[in-house]
């Protein structure tokens, strides 16, 4: 009996011993596990030390950091958008005070270098961003026609909203990259009064086109005459002052109208004396009549 309680003894130490080193090693790691960080490539990581945000964020890649006093936030650093679209639309006042109500996509980026800024400064950054967005909205709608929204001013508006987006959240480390202005709608009497307006002035614009093609097409034709009365002039300028060529032209083209099978006689309104062969004792007021050549 006496010689079983040593043993006894020695197996609790054992179990003691044994448990002593399942807890340190759970407890180690532990320890390792939240020493070791890995922030993937499309984020960057916020790291809190007691609470305190670092000015330095973590880069995409393996880390080590201090155990169970640090904490790393890890922020999309890939473009995002932000949409207002159904119930969340956007509804502003136009110019001329009239309501309008449109979808928007906003399209932004975190600056890698500023995440911990945006953290410390914003962190449901996206709650706020949409509070600007609909105040910007307000402001710039309300500076142009409801039908600027349905023209090519879309673009310009669209561009002013990016502007001014971008030049307000850029310094908290928000980059704005694109805004879109989708499905705008209006009272259906001004939306009908809009298109009567936009049809009206490409039915003028066609008509213009038109105009400006036919005085082309007459300047084209005035042109034209010009160069044909010059070039006449100048052939007969050429013709009286060498009438020889008109003699010798004249004798080629009816040489070549003899030698044709389709003439039996030919009649030559000139003098005889004016062909080549021609006896020149033939009165010039006879008209010389030649056999068609077989």
């Amino acid at each position: 009996m006496n010689g079983e309680i040593p043993v006894r003894r020695a197996g609790k130490r054992r179990g003691r011993l044994l448990a002593a080193a399942v807890f340190i090693a759970v407890l180690l790691l532990i320890t390792l596990a939240s020493s070791v960080v890995v922030v993937d490539q499309t984020e960057v990581g916020v790291v809190k030390v007691l609470g305190k945000v670092q000015d330095e964020p973590l880069q995409p890649g393996l880390h080590f950091v201090t155990p169970f006093i640090t904490e790393v936030v890890r922020m999309p650093t890939y473009e995002k958008t932000m949409e207002m679209v159904g119930e969340r639309h956007i509804k502003a006042l136009t110019s001329e005070g009239l309501p309008v109500f449109f979808d928007m996509a906003v399209q932004y980026k975190i600056d890698p270098m500023k995440a911990p800024q945006v953290y410390s400064t914003l962190k449901n950054y996206e709650v706020w961003m949409e509070s600007r967005i609909r105040a910007h909205a307000r402001d710039i709608v309300a500076q142009y026609k409801a039908e600027d929204l349905y023209t090519e001013k879309r673009e310009f508006i669209q561009s002013d909203f990016e502007r001014r987006l971008d030049e307000e959240f850029r310094p908290y480390g928000i980059l704005i990259t694109a805004v879109l202005i989708r499905n705008i709608d209006l009272p259906e009497s001004v939306e009908r009064a809009i298109q009567a307006k936009i049809e009206a002035k490409q039915e003028a614009e066609r008509m213009q086109f038109i105009v400006q093609k036919e005085e082309l097409e007459a300047k084209r034709k005035e042109v034209e005459a010009q160069g044909i009365a010059r070039a006449n002039q100048i052939i007969g300028e050429s013709l009286r002052n060498n009438p020889e060529y008109v003699q010798w032209y004249y004798l080629q083209v009816l040489d070549e109208f003899a030698k044709s099978n389709n003439n039996a006689v030919i009649v030559v309104p000139v003098p005889s004396a004016f062909y080549p062969g021609v006896d020149r004792n033939v009165s010039a007021n006879i008209p010389l009549i030649l056999p068609a050549q077989k």
